[in-house]
């Protein structure tokens, strides 16, 4: 448990990236095994849900942003109803806007404040970490 501080620093200084989700998991996966935490399958699908979130951000903030409006989520994510939770979510905060969902997969987006949506989505991640570590 006590790496976990270093994920959090990183949130706290917006350097948290999707990549981390993937080291995060892993150390949650561990602190499962030594009975830390209880970590269940739908927890791992949140996680993977907030990895999409943040992997259209950083395409966002990329040098190629007008990649942006599609955001193909069937490789990432293996619970479709916990993407469109978010994204609604999302949504009805108007953190993002003019939300398409296609029959392919895919959701278009735009992100209108682009750090109100970095912040929410680590607000989640944060708030996630608390309830398993209760802290």
């Amino acid at each position: 448990m006590e790496k976990l501080h270093v994920f959090f620093e990183k949130l706290d200084k917006n350097e948290f990236t999707s990549k981390d989700i993937d080291l995060l998991v892993k150390q949650m996966s561990d602190d499962a095994k030594q009975g830390i935490i209880a970590l269940t399958k739908e927890d791992r699908q949140w996680f993977e849900t907030y990895a999409f979130g943040l992997q259209q951000f950083e395409v966002l903030c990329s040098k190629d942003p007008s990649k942006m409006r599609a955001g193909d989520w069937r490789q990432a994510v293996h619970d479709f109803s916990k993407v469109r939770f978010f994204v609604d979510d999302m949504e009805e905060r108007k953190i993002v806007k003019n939300v398409f969902w296609n029959v392919e997969g895919i959701v278009t987006f735009d992100i209108p404040d682009s750090a109100g949506y970095r912040n929410f989505i680590y607000c989640r991640i944060r708030s996630y970490l608390e309830k398993l570590y209760k802290l």
